[in-house]
Parts: structure tokens; C-alpha cells; sequence
């Protein structure tokens, strides 16, 4: 018990995207039309409900394609933040998956009691509780099986190209040479106060509310000042430089200036030369900070 647990709040990607949904709804869905062309017959058909074996089928297969829609698709946008999505975990991942199993089931079960040519309450309460059974005793194993395979298969890829990731941008590191101008003036929102960045000093930046913390490296010492400035405004005013990089939603960086890394596919850091503060890089911006400071190497 003690080890599912551990597993259920182990970091997992979330791999939902509108592509991916589509195509499992449509191959899902033309599974389950197949599947009952297949195995019912005619007689079952006219004995019990009020559309043809076609049709049956065929609707069958198109609340599926709904159901899977329904619970990746559209509850996902409605409902999850972004900050769910970071910090998505095995345990979440399992929920949603036996929560889609439970949607098809209902929904196909419902579908059932709609075309029956007899209805019932007694009917529809029975198939939501074959349903729930059906879920939790045949669904629960088989998806705890392969999210747990997944999971392993993943983390041993992820591992692999940090450790490969990380080798690489120690020795690109010590072979940058710094081409950047000396001097940028940024307009702050207090009157009178201009940010003067030194882009051959500037560290990263980060944000606190309303301001921004610059780090910037003098001499052998770091230090930092607060800015009344949104993160959003300094990446525009840099977004001209490929080696700045906004790395997490609070945080932009100079490639340039990285000393070296740390961590795994979600709790990637970077270190600078002369602090002990530590940047992290999210799951969502990891791959465009890659790119930003492999084009800069």
C-alpha cells in the first residue's frame, strides 16, 4: 500500500493534447462499432431495441468518440490549470483514466436504456452499478499496469537525454564567448526610473508581484535590485535576444551566463557562478530553452 502510494504522487507528463485525443476517440470509437457489429446478432437487436443493428452500432461508436472528448478534451480545458498540468503525477493520470472508462461506460449503457424498446428505472440504476463494477474490477489493474510501464519506460528516456542534456551544456558553457552590446535602458512603471541592464552581467530575473528581481554579476560579487517591472515587459524588451530564455513563468534567463545543471525532466535547475539561488526550468518551456541556448552555443 505504502509503494502505490508512493508511485500515485510520482511526477507523470501530461501527454493529453487535441491531436492525440482525437485519434484515440476515433479508433476507440470505431473499436466499439466493430466489436458490437461483431457480436451482436439481428435476433438480440430486434428483441430488445428499437433501432437497427446498424445504427445501434453505429451510435455506439459516436458516444464513445463523445465520452473520450468529453473527459481529455473539453473538462481539461474548462477545469485544469496549468499549474495541474505541471505538476501532474502517476496518481492523477490513473484517476483520469478510470474516470474516461467510467464516462464510456455510462454513456454506452445509457445509450442502451434509451434505444431499449422496454425502460425502466430499475434498468438504468443497474447499469450504472454494472458499470461501476465493470470500472473498478476489470478497469483498475490493467490501467495501474500500464501507466506504471509507461512510467518506468519514460523516466529511464527522460534520465538518459538529461544526463546526455546536462554534458553537453557544461561543455558549451565553457566555450561560449559573450558578442552582446554593453548597455540596454528599459522604461519602468515608476517615473523617472530606467533599468540599465549590462547584458554581459545579466544573470536572470525574477518575478515578485508587481516587480522584478534582476541578478547581475559585478566583479565576483551577485547582486540584485528590484525593479517595478512585469516579467512580461522585460521579455519584450529583450525578446530581440536569442539567448534570453523564459525558462518558468517566473523567471527569464541568459543562456549565456549558465554555470551548469541539475535535476530530471520535471525538477530541472540552473546554477549560476557566484549564488546559491537555483532556477528552475518548467516541464512546458524545457524544450524552447534548449533550443534557445543550443542556437547560441
Amino acid at each position: 500500500m505504502t509503494y502505490l502510494i508512493q508511485l500515485s504522487n510520482k511526477p507523470y507528463p501530461y501527454l493529453f493534447s487535441t491531436k492525440r485525443n482525437t485519434i484515440i476517440a476515433i479508433v476507440l470509437g470505431l473499436l466499439v462499432y466493430i466489436v458490437n457489429t461483431t457480436t451482436l446478432t439481428e435476433n438480440h437487436i430486434i428483441e430488445n431495441y428499437v433501432l437497427s443493428k446498424t445504427w445501434a452500432c453505429v451510435f455506439a461508436g459516436l458516444v464513445t468518440f463523445g465520452s473520450i472528448i468529453l473527459v481529455t478534451e473539453m473538462i481539461p480545458r474548462l477545469f485544469f490549470k496549468p499549474e495541474l498540468k505541471e505538476n501532474w503525477t502517476v496518481g492523477k493520470e490513473s484517476l483520469l483514466i478510470l474516470f474516461l472508462l467510467f464516462v464510456i461506460a455510462i454513456s454506452n449503457n445509457f445509450l442502451s436504456f434509451i434505444i431499449s424498446q422496454t425502460q425502466n428505472t430499475v434498468d438504468i440504476l443497474s447499469s450504472f452499478l454494472n458499470a461501476s463494477f465493470y470500472v473498478i474490477i476489470i478497469g483498475t489493474t490493467p490501467t495501474i499496469l500500464i501507466i506504471w510501464i509507461n512510467y518506468t519506460l519514460l523516466l529511464r528516456e527522460n534520465l538518459k537525454q538529461i544526463s546526455f542534456y546536462n554534458k553537453e551544456l557544461e561543455t558549451k558553457v565553457k566555450a561560449i564567448q559573450n558578442t552582446t552590446p554593453d548597455l540596454i535602458e528599459i522604461p519602468t512603471h515608476n517615473k523617472n526610473e530606467i533599468l540599465q541592464l549590462n547584458l554581459d552581467s545579466f544573470l536572470f530575473a525574477k518575478t515578485e508581484g508587481n516587480y522584478i528581481d534582476v541578478f547581475i554579476k559585478n566583479a565576483d560579487k551577485i547582486e540584485y535590485k528590484a525593479y517595478r517591472l512585469t516579467l512580461q515587459k522585460l521579455e519584450e524588451a529583450l525578446k530581440a535576444y536569442p539567448f534570453i530564455s523564459k525558462t518558468h513563468r517566473s523567471y527569464i534567463v541568459n543562456v549565456k551566463n549558465i554555470s551548469s545543471t541539475s535535476g530530471n525532466a520535471r525538477n530541472y535547475r540552473i546554477h549560476f557562478e557566484g549564488t546559491t539561488h537555483e532556477v528552475p526550468v518548467s516541464r512546458n518551456k524545457f524544450q524552447t530553452f534548449k533550443e534557445a541556448f543550443g542556437s547560441n552555443a
